[in-house]
């Protein structure tokens, strides 16, 4: 049925990305934001560990349960340990709490309506160059329906993106699978230090991770092609290194998710907008998409807010945003894309080879300087070129 409400942009998805695209758009819009789920937040389908910078980005919301240093990272019977300096470089989140409180910041703007456990579908497929698609809402907690006729439409519901499937705007993107358990009575855990582990006999093409939450509280995950969960158990039962953490401990979450790797070709469609993970804004090296997601959200925003402010522009004016946020983020993942690619090539012998290289050399300290965790493909790429074909750093 029509809906008697007026909306200027939909949003369709509730977490980081929308809400921050929601709470960056003049006042004088009126906003709807739709999610899926019953509540903001679940399910969980991330790490939670962010840098200083992430943290900022996304408006240091509430969540933080610890603070890290730096890493240990491991191949084998190869390791290297960096931000062993004392500075705090990550901090790592509760994201129910973290993803609530953006949304409750975003909220108190009067503009801004939220409607839970809801699904949007784009209507109006064949239309001529100067129409707008239209947007079916189906709200499962009333068991209604309404129709939509605003003038934006954003899609911000993540790596499946019903919004953007629906018009076939994902090019060229692979999905990798995500599976961790947190687990509690940890009793041997430096709550200082992240556990990276790139070894091949557990995850063929990503990595395998040890969080510390807390000083007894760890959250153990892998990503993958295919097949995290089992995967992750054979690294959990075999790791000599997790079995010594996890001597003792209980699980008491399990979480799956999906990350979207690959360098999306259109994130605008006449008056639909793509952000965060449904258009793979996401740091192919690490899979983290919070910080890529929230400076896009903040370039969305301004493309809406520009638009509406400008009486001579049209619908092609959106593709702005596509500009300017390749502009923003692009140079690192397609850097990201071509060291994953090369990561992904190398096996353990190559990868031992690297980390014995940067304690040899005693690259550690230039690690510190120079590294950042949210453009991790530069530097990675120094050093794999140094310590496999003997470049100079």
């Amino acid at each position: 049925m029509e809906n008697s409400q007026k909306y200027d942009v939909i949003i369709v998805g509730g977490g980081p990305a929308g809400f921050l695209t929601a709470e960056n758009i003049k006042k004088d819009l009126n906003v709807l934001v739709i999610e899926e789920h019953q509540s903001i937040g679940v399910p969980l389908q991330c790490a939670g560990l962010l840098s200083k910078q992430c943290s900022k980005e996304l408006g240091n919301p509430n969540g933080v349960i610890n603070k890290v240093n730096g890493a240990n990272i491991f191949c084998e019977n190869h390791k290297v340990t960096v931000g062993d300096d004392g500075q705090t470089r990550a901090m790592v989140y509760e994201r129910k709490e973290m993803d609530k409180d953006i949304a409750k910041r975003a909220l108190k703007n009067n503009n801004i309506t939220l409607m839970l456990k809801s699904h949007g579908k784009i209507l109006n497929a064949n239309l001529d160059a100067n129409s707008k698609y239209n947007i079916e809402i189906k709200n499962n907690l009333k068991d209604e329906k309404y129709l939509f006729s605003p003038e934006i439409i954003v899609g911000a519901d993540g790596v499946k993106s019903g919004i953007g499937k629906s018009l076939n705007m994902h090019k060229k993107r692979q999905i990798v699978t995500g599976a961790q358990i947190e687990y509690t009575n940890v009793s041997n855990i430096d709550s200082d230090f992240v556990n990276v582990f790139y070894d091949k006999r557990y995850s063929k093409n990503f990595f395998t991770w040890i969080i510390p939450t807390g000083k007894d509280r760890v959250r153990v995950g892998m990503c993958d092609t295919s097949n995290a969960l089992h995967k992750l158990n054979n690294f959990i039962n075999t790791n000599e290194n997790a079995k010594e953490i996890l001597k003792g401990a209980t699980p008491v979450e399990y979480s799956i998710g999906a990350i979207p790797i690959g360098y999306s070709s259109k994130s605008v469609l006449k008056n639909v907008m793509l952000v965060g993970d449904a258009v793979n804004q996401v740091k192919p090296l690490s899979g983290g998409g919070l910080y890529f997601g929230a400076k896009c959200a903040k370039l969305c925003a301004k493309t809406i807010n520009n638009y509406n402010t400008n009486p001579n522009a049209d619908l092609g004016y959106l593709k702005v945003y596509d500009d300017l946020w390749k502009s923003e983020i692009g140079k690192e993942i397609n850097y990201g894309l071509k060291m994953s690619y090369l990561m992904n090539k190398l096996n353990n012998k190559n990868i031992g080879r690297i980390l014995k290289y940067v304690n040899d050399k005693n690259l550690v300290d230039y690690i510190n300087a120079n590294g950042k965790m949210d453009e991790p493909s530069i530097i990675l790429k120094k050093i794999i070129e140094a310590s496999l074909f003997g470049k100079k750093i």
